[in-house]
């Protein structure tokens, strides 16, 4: 539950990493319009049996909502119930095609951000123990012939 508008500066961090949010509105502000199922808005004073209901309803759309993964500062990546802890190389790679989840990411964009000295054959390497080492979160990367990669939730 955060507070509408005092905390709005939170609001694209957690629509990035999937988190749901229910705004508490002030009476005479004007709510915040979005589109996400995971976002959700009420007014105050609340009664205590409505905040739970819509509590209840997000944490029901978050289950049945893709979520990304996210890694944090330490080389953690965490995406629903599972972790794994990272190298500093995956932990690059990882952070970029999180960034970028869903779409691709070129080649040399991976190269740079995880400062690879070698070549593609170099990230194939790495990407290849990444891609083993998330399968069991439900993760897949995907390789785009000639060009990159892409991080995606196993179907």
């Amino acid at each position: 539950m955060l507070v509408w508008p005092d905390q709005a500066d939170r609001r694209g961090h957690l629509e990035r990493v999937g988190i749901p949010r229910l705004w508490l509105v002030d009476p005479g502000i004007d709510p915040p319009i979005g589109e996400s199922c995971l976002e959700d808005w009420l007014r105050l004073p609340a009664d205590d049996a409505d905040v739970r209901a819509r509590l209840t309803s997000l944490a029901s759309r978050a289950a049945h909502h893709p979520s990304r993964p996210r890694v944090d500062t330490h080389g953690r990546l965490v995406h629903r119930e599972g972790v794994v802890h990272l190298s500093p190389v995956e932990h690059q790679l990882a952070a970029l095609l999180i960034e970028r989840f869903d779409s691709s990411v070129s080649n040399e964009e991976l190269i740079r951000a995880a400062r690879l000295e070698g070549s593609e054959c170099s990230l194939r390497v790495h990407v290849s123990r990444l891609r083993h080492r998330l399968a069991p979160l439900g993760l897949a990367i995907t390789s785009i012939y000639g060009y990159g990669y892409v991080m995606r939730l196993v179907a």
